[in-house]
Order: C-alpha cells, then sequence, then structure tokens
C-alpha cells in the first residue's frame, strides 16, 4: 500500500510540478502576444507621454468599444487616454495600475460595466492572470490575495496553453482582427469595428452575486489618494443595450444608489446612457460607429456641464 501511494504521490506531483514551470519560466505564445492584451504596454506609454490636461478613461470594453476621444479632445481641449481594455482584467487591477501615472489635473473618469460592482468580479478573470503572465510581469505586485481567489482556477488552463502547438502558428491574413492589439488607436480607443454593421447578440441576463461595498470603500480611499496627487475622480455609466438594461434593472439602482450614497462625483444616468440595438456592435457593451458617436456625445456633454478643467 506504501509503494502504491509513493507512487500515486509522483504520479501526480510530476505534472503539477511540469505546469508550474512552465505558468512561471515560458514566456507569452506568439498567439497571445497579438491579443488585445497587449494594448495595456501601449496605453501604459500614453499614459506617459500624454501631456496635460489629460481625461483618463477606466473601465471595460463598454469604453475600449464605445468612445471616440478624438471627439472629446476636439470638442473640450482635453487630451484624452482610453485605458480600457477588457472588464475581467480587474477595475481594481487597472485603477492600481494607473496611480503610478497620475500628473496633477488628470481627471479619472471611471465607466465600469455593472457586473464589476456585484460578487467577486472586480477581483477579475482569466484575461487578468494573462495580463500580469503574459504583458507585464512588473505589475504583479499589485494583485491581492482577492484577485489571486479568482485567479487560481485558470492557472491549469493557462499554463497547458503554452504548451499547445497551436498557439505557436500564426495564421497568415490581412485584416487586423478587432480583438488584438493593433485594433487600438493613438488614444486607446478600438476603431476598427466602426467599419462593421451590427451583428446578432444575445442580451444579458440579472447579474449574479450580492453588491461588493469593498469596492465602494476601495474607490473612496482611491478618490483621496487622486485628491492628494492634485487629480479628481468622476463616475458615469456604461453605453448599454436596452434589454440588458431592462433585465438588469434592479442591480443597477442599487449601483446608482451606492454610488451617491458614497458621495461620489457621477456624470448622467444610467438612464441617459441606454441604448438603441440599433446602436450596438456585438455585445451589450459594445457600440457600433453611430452608437459610439452618439455615447461620446453624451459624454462630452454632461463633462461640459459638470467637471471643472482648464480650456485651452
Amino acid at each position: 500500500m506504501r509503494d502504491f501511494l509513493q507512487n500515486l504521490m509522483v504520479f501526480i506531483l510530476i505534472p503539477v510540478v511540469l505546469l508550474s514551470v512552465v505558468f512561471v519560466f515560458v514566456p507569452a505564445t506568439p498567439r497571445a502576444q497579438q491579443s488585445l492584451l497587449f494594448a495595456k504596454l501601449d496605453k501604459d506609454r500614453l499614459l506617459e507621454d500624454t501631456p496635460p490636461q489629460r481625461l483618463i478613461l477606466v473601465g471595460g470594453s463598454n469604453l475600449s468599444f464605445g468612445i471616440d476621444s478624438a471627439l472629446i479632445q476636439k470638442e473640450t481641449g482635453l487630451n484624452p487616454i482610453n485605458t480600457a481594455i477588457q472588464a475581467t482584467i480587474s477595475l481594481i487591477y487597472t485603477l492600481e495600475n494607473l496611480l503610478p501615472y497620475i500628473q496633477p489635473g488628470d481627471i479619472v473618469l471611471i465607466s465600469a460595466e455593472y457586473s464589476q460592482f456585484f460578487g467577486r468580479n472586480v477581483y477579475g478573470g482569466d484575461e487578468l492572470l494573462r495580463t500580469v503572465m503574459d504583458v507585464d510581469r512588473s505589475s504583479i505586485g499589485t494583485l491581492d490575495l482577492n484577485h489571486w481567489i479568482n485567479l487560481l482556477p485558470f492557472i491549469p488552463r493557462y499554463s497547458l496553453s503554452k504548451v499547445n502547438p497551436k498557439e505557436y502558428v500564426l495564421e497568415d491574413k490581412e485584416d487586423i482582427g478587432i480583438y488584438e492589439r493593433n485594433a487600438f488607436n493613438e488614444y486607446g480607443d478600438v476603431y476598427i469595428h466602426w467599419a462593421y454593421d451590427h451583428s446578432d447578440f444575445s442580451h444579458y441576463g440579472p447579474i449574479d452575486g450580492r453588491l461588493n461595498l469593498h469596492l465602494f470603500s476601495f474607490l473612496q480611499d482611491y478618490e483621496g489618494i487622486l485628491f492628494d496627487k492634485g487629480a479628481s475622480l468622476y463616475i458615469t455609466f456604461p453605453g448599454i443595450q436596452e434589454a440588458t438594461f431592462q433585465n438588469m434593472g434592479p442591480q443597477i439602482t442599487l449601483v446608482e444608489k451606492a454610488l451617491q450614497d458614497h458621495g461620489f462625483q457621477v456624470l448622467g444616468s444610467p438612464e441617459r446612457y441606454v441604448m438603441d440595438e440599433f446602436l450596438m456592435y456585438n455585445t451589450a457593451y459594445h457600440l457600433n460607429r453611430m452608437g459610439v458617436v452618439y455615447r461620446t456625445n453624451l459624454l462630452i456633454e454632461d463633462l461640459k456641464n459638470q467637471v471643472k478643467y482648464d480650456t485651452p
């Protein structure tokens, strides 16, 4: 029996050790390096190089697929930096990553998907794991225990992907995919899909989980840090498909009330940013070109009416 148990342990430990070595030491595959996650490197350079006065947009793909920063710059005189990539990278991680780049006068504007405010969604998923392991290992120290609890289930699949031969063969194609690094423009907006028509997709149902009160406490502390740096924090609402908005109605009301109760500076209202179906692209948070322009113009109005900033 002892020999059997010893052999069983060896049988289990060998693949665990091998996967651990792959997890730590094997770099991002060629296919992974093409993904939109690597746009973080470009967005960090924008945070380094963009002059004041800066409007730093923070959120998930509702921003990356839903804003025309050039239009904001033209109409407000602000210099936008769209740091958004994908919601599952974690709003908390993104905000922590932003702090070293903050300059006096910066306006940080959060537009988070509503799911970020519930359950454990704000602590990230597979895309966060790939971001800190493949894209920017220097940022791994910003993760706390809550992040790692979320990320642990994704580690085996992530490690196995690095030994998948398909990850090392790149397609020979002319078009840029909408979920690739090169799909972002010089402001950090995804723009490739602006040339595409509306695609049919399913709406989202109600959000699972309870309101995450830790996130609101984190945002309050974060606002204080920004204030000490001479910057300011505002929160607005994502452009969202009308049918999905109706399904999430009770949860969205909870988010709005919690933001008000915590005293945040809020631009607009959830209802203001509800989008008709013909303004959507391929998910309940992704806008087509008409939707991008419409949502951006709403935001410009809110910025002009509610935010104090220096005009050129």
